[in-house]
């Protein structure tokens, strides 16, 4: 799986460029699936939360900086959905969906953000890859299949709108030496989500 913190260490200055065109997964992989679910969508309980009750409008989600989040759970109604049908262990839906849960803020907020507040949102994405890797070796899992190919960043930045954040914060950060602070199974587990936290307690 792509890690955030490799990604930094190579692509400090220009982060789209090395995430292989920003879009492309989602272009090829997530709306196809959507646009396919679309006639037959039904939504479920999924992590004890019920799904959109209306499928989105895809086109008028990529319009918005946000995205549509009709139920309110604080993930994009269209990430929501492929998530949760394409990754069947909870730790890896909980996980994910972090990442969608911290857009909104950085989205509204990027412009006015101090350096440390951008290094900061840029470590959130680090912590929740630790916690990935932690708990699915802890569990010994084999890796959903999705795993190996999904792209939490190009999925998040999908549209030009959404890459502009982005962009801004290599410009601000351009040349800037970064990483998670997370050195430890402990401290890596105390990153996570907390009902990864509450289903899977740390070892003893």
């Amino acid at each position: 799986m792509k890690t955030l913190s490799a990604l930094l260490i190579f692509c400090p200055l220009i982060l789209t460029s090395c995430l292989g065109g920003g879009s492309d997964y989602y272009r090829d992989r997530v709306e196809p699936f959507l646009k396919n679910l679309k006639p037959n969508y039904k939504p479920q309980v999924v992590d004890g939360v019920m799904e959109p009750a209306v499928f989105p409008d895809l086109d008028e989600d990529q319009k918005t900086l946000v995205g549509i989040d009709s139920n309110h759970d604080g993930v994009r109604d269209d990430m929501e959905i492929f998530i949760n049908r394409n990754f069947p262990y909870d730790y890896e839906r909980e996980t994910y969906k972090q990442f969608f849960k911290r857009a909104p803020h950085f989205f509204n907020n990027y412009k006015t953000m101090s350096r440390q507040e951008l290094i900061n949102e840029g470590n959130g994405f680090m912590r929740d890859t630790e916690c990935f890797r932690y708990i699915n070796g802890m569990l010994k899992l084999p890796e959903s299949k999705e795993v190996s190919t999904f792209s939490e960043f190009s999925t998040l930045h999908n549209t030009n709108l959404r890459e502009e954040p982005l962009n801004f914060k290599a410009r601000i950060l351009a040349g800037e030496t970064y990483g998670s602070g997370i050195g430890t199974e402990t401290e890596a587990f105390y990153t996570c989500p907390e009902k990864i936290q509450l289903k899977y307690p740390l070892k003893k």
